[in-house]
């Protein structure tokens, strides 16, 4: 599938990768703002300030002692995606000369606090380069959320029981006093969905589920009209299972190997020299002996460990295998069983299967991020553009720069959840090929 071109998504592939990430963040809390305001103003809180102001989002405090004046949500938000550093400045420099941000502060207390301010050319390059809907969600008389708890009511009415809630703001204003007559009604125990609601989810079931693909909404009609079978996910979470299983076991061995070998390489205790000499050559013996069963617990540990190495990597690509035939298959709209296979606790062979790059979707997220994570499990990483990110932890306020993964199969396993989280329950597929 060709990917989408428009001057907005041209921009965002001008932009490095921190770059990149960075306007992403942005964006993010940008949104949240827009959506806390709605939210808001369902419960009759309106902020009648202008967009100029509520759409500022602080930046860092001069001065930078956040030990003093702590972190505002834009710096913690990129210090988690590993681009919180000294270059932060720049970066906002260079969005800004795009076009893409404008900068501002306001004076605090003790010094300032600098702001940036997404451009509408910036959020059209970054909802254009992160958004999974990047021309705009698909209208339907359902939000995401009424629409994912109109599914709930429809499943549990299929259980012939009621949705064991308590007072659901959800359902009484949105499902409730918007709709005549009701979709859903109040009873003793919970709430169930009306005849006006089933007929509703039966009707308007294809333009939801185009506009809301993340939501689990079982098909009217019945698991056998599901396009996507369930079968599917249930063969990747036992790849998943198997794979994470094998992982654990291995640094279980792992770690009595390191334990035998500090034993074994200990050094013996210093003898009283008042104790006799029979007594110091038992102690002797027996520290001996100590250190040679450590070294055959040792042994034997790292044998298992290298087993399990090889087997959780196996494991890893078998997972990565399925979940690149699932993937296909969503594009393809064909049926993801014909290439997926169970996994093998004891493979009859050791080959590795091959890794085809997976075919594009035309979701920019989605594809850049899929052509990353496949390029470094078949070890050719894509060239980074810009500085590498630094992943760090907060430890109070010290950040503690984190070691990248070693456990075996970790980058097969990366690409393998990646694929999954997309396709898991047809996501992808309803993305892609909205019912008709």
């Amino acid at each position: 599938m060709p990917a989408r071109t428009s001057k907005a998504l041209e921009t965002w592939h001008e932009l490095n990768d921190r770059q990149q990430g960075t306007l992403a963040v942005i964006y993010e809390l940008d949104q949240g703002a827009e959506t806390g305001r709605r939210q808001d103003a369902a419960r009759g809180v309106y902020d009648n300030r202008p967009a100029y102001e509520w759409r500022q989002i602080d930046f860092a405090h001069e001065p930078a002692m956040r030990d003093v004046f702590g972190w505002t949500t834009l710096q913690e938000r990129l210090m988690w995606h590993g681009w919180d550093n000294q270059g932060n400045g720049s970066t906002m420099a260079a969005l800004e000369r795009r076009g893409l941000i404008t900068r501002d502060g306001r004076p605090t207390r003790w010094g300032r606090m600098h702001t940036v301010r997404l451009t509408r050319e910036g959020r059209a390059a970054a909802r254009a380069g992160t958004s999974l809907t990047p021309d705009g969600p698909r209208k339907a008389a359902l939000g995401q959320r009424s629409w994912e708890v109109l599914a709930l009511l429809w499943s549990a009415h299929l259980h012939h029981q009621p949705l064991k809630w308590g007072y659901s703001t959800t359902i009484e204003r949105a499902l409730i006093d918007k709709h005549v007559p009701p979709l859903a009604r109040s009873v003793p125990g919970g709430y169930e969905i009306t005849d006006r609601g089933r007929d509703f989810y039966r009707e308007h079931y294809a333009t939801h589920t185009a506009a809301h693909p993340d939501v689990r909404a079982p098909h009217p009609d019945g698991a056998d009209a599901e396009p996507w079978p369930a079968d599917a996910d249930h063969l990747l979470a036992q790849h998943r299972q198997l794979y994470r299983a094998l992982l654990t076991a291995w640094k279980d061995a792992t770690k009595v190997r390191k334990a035998a070998e500090q034993e074994a390489a200990a050094s013996a205790p210093k003898p009283s020299g008042v104790l006799p000499d029979a007594v110091v050559a038992q102690a002797e013996a027996r520290h001996k002996l100590w250190c040679e069963t450590a070294q055959q617990r040792a042994d034997l540990a790292a044998e298992h460990a290298d087993n399990l190495h090889a087997r959780a990597e196996y494991a890893a690509r078998a997972y990565t295998t399925a979940a690149l035939g699932a993937y296909q298959a969503a594009i393809a709209q064909t049926n993801p069983l014909v290439s997926m296979t169970s996994p093998e606790p004891e493979p009859d062979t050791w080959d590795e299967p091959p890794l085809p790059a997976p075919a594009e979707t035309g979701i920019t997220a989605i594809d850049a991020e899929t052509k990353k994570l496949h390029a470094a499990a078949v070890g050719r990483p894509v060239k980074r553009r810009g500085p590498a990110p630094t992943r760090r932890t907060r430890r109070g306020n010290v950040r503690v720069t984190e070691k990248p993964p070693t456990e075996p199969g970790a980058a097969l396993y990366a690409l393998a959840e990646h694929l999954r989280e997309h396709v898991q329950g047809g996501t992808l597929l309803h993305r892609l090929h909205p019912p008709s």
